[in-house]
């Protein structure tokens, strides 16, 4: 009798490990960013003001990875370019990919994000998240759509909160 319990979990088990093996594992898109956007990269704030803020200084034509985690998540590779944007420039060489944590591959959208905080001298502090964010329902379509905002929360000294997002849009074609 305990044989036969053991057996039937093994092959349950089995079956478990085959089920979780399949599914997503990579996609390398080539990704063109919206070159107007990204000259004048518009944005909209909390308290009505809006407009277009400085350009972002990367290529609108770009190669991004995404790789399943190892657990159902995701990952994406992303130019450094996006580390400094978020981060400032750091030690890390701007040539060095940037990689964020994402949502379940299970199915979309779909989105990967990181964050900062900064304290600034006698006038408060700010978090900043960067979301880069795909419409859809796979990670391995043959086009893919979205954009990718950065959006800064900023605390004066007499804690009035002022949130304003950045954005600019992209359209992706699957090489691998």
């Amino acid at each position: 009798m305990m044989k036969a319990r053991f057996a039937g979990l093994g092959a349950i088990g089995a079956l478990v490990g085959l089920s979780t093996g399949c599914g997503f594992e990579k996609s390398v898109y080539d990704i063109e960013m919206n070159e107007a956007e990204l000259s004048a990269v518009p944005y909209v704030c909390d308290n009505g003001r809006e407009g277009v803020g400085r350009a972002w200084d990367v290529s609108s034509q770009q190669r991004w990875t995404i790789t399943a985690g190892e657990r159902s998540d995701t990952r994406i590779e992303v130019p450094g370019f996006f580390r400094a944007l978020l981060h400032g420039y750091t030690d890390v060489p701007i040539e060095t990919p940037f990689v964020l944590n994402g949502t379940s591959s299970d199915s979309g959208p779909y989105q990967f994000v990181d964050l900062n905080s900064e304290t600034f001298d006698d006038i408060g502090s700010g978090t900043t998240v960067q979301r880069f964010f795909i419409e859809g329902d796979s990670l391995e379509a043959d086009r893919i759509k979205g954009f990718v905002d950065v959006r800064t929360t900023a605390v004066s000294e007499d804690f009035k909160n002022v949130t304003c997002t950045h954005w600019v849009s992209f359209t992706g074609r699957r090489v691998d």
